[in-house]
């Protein structure tokens, strides 16, 4: 097993991608509430919102500096969508990014995977990848897990190409039916390459 096949590598590289997309999720964010969304586009755009920052909030005990910043955006994305300004939601959106960014880039340069060796061992590294995992599973649900996709570019959309195909086929197909659709052109990424 070289290193870069190792479980430390493989947190690693699963923790760096989660970061990418919430990166990005966040830019996006941002971006959009910036400017004047359509009153037709309202509902779509509101309702991943709340799940995002309810992934996010799973993070509570570590990060509470960020609890009152996130309530403010869920407070933003509840009063967007219940057909208010969306001035609250663009703020929030900005202290949310002002907080998280900087303490994501301060994780993973403190974090290597050396660092991570001396931590744990590989078998608990797995054993942490498989509860985030499992985690995930209880918690995301379908939503986030299309959020979480689509904030990854196409390249690293394929760390699920070792999926079964009829995992990824049926995993989308359920997606598209809880009404992602009219999310997607608020995406970082529209396109899906599983």
């Amino acid at each position: 097993m070289t290193s870069s096949d190792s479980p430390h590598a493989t947190l690693l590289h699963g923790l760096a991608l989660v970061h990418r997309a919430l990166r990005r999720c966040l830019e996006t964010i941002v971006r959009v509430s910036a400017h004047p969304i359509p009153e037709s586009d309202r509902r779509d755009f509101a309702a991943a919102m709340p799940e995002q920052v309810a992934h996010v909030a799973e993070w509570k005990a570590d990060h509470e500096k960020l609890l009152l910043r996130l309530r403010e955006l869920e407070a933003g994305c509840a009063s967007f969508r219940a057909g208010r300004s969306q001035e609250t939601l663009a703020k929030a959106a900005v202290e949310v990014r002002n907080i998280l960014l900087p303490h994501l880039d301060a994780e993973e340069a403190a974090i290597s995977e050396s660092a991570l060796q001396k931590m744990m061992t590989g078998e608990q590294a797995a054993a942490v990848s498989e509860a985030a995992s499992k985690h995930g599973q209880r918690h995301g649900g379908a939503t986030v897990m299309m959020l979480y996709l689509h904030g990854l570019t196409d390249e690293e959309q394929n760390h699920f190409s070792t999926l079964p195909w009829f995992v990824r086929r049926m995993l989308i197909r359920r997606i598209w039916s809880r009404g992602f659709r009219g999310c997607l052109k608020y995406a970082h990424n529209p396109s899906i390459t599983l």
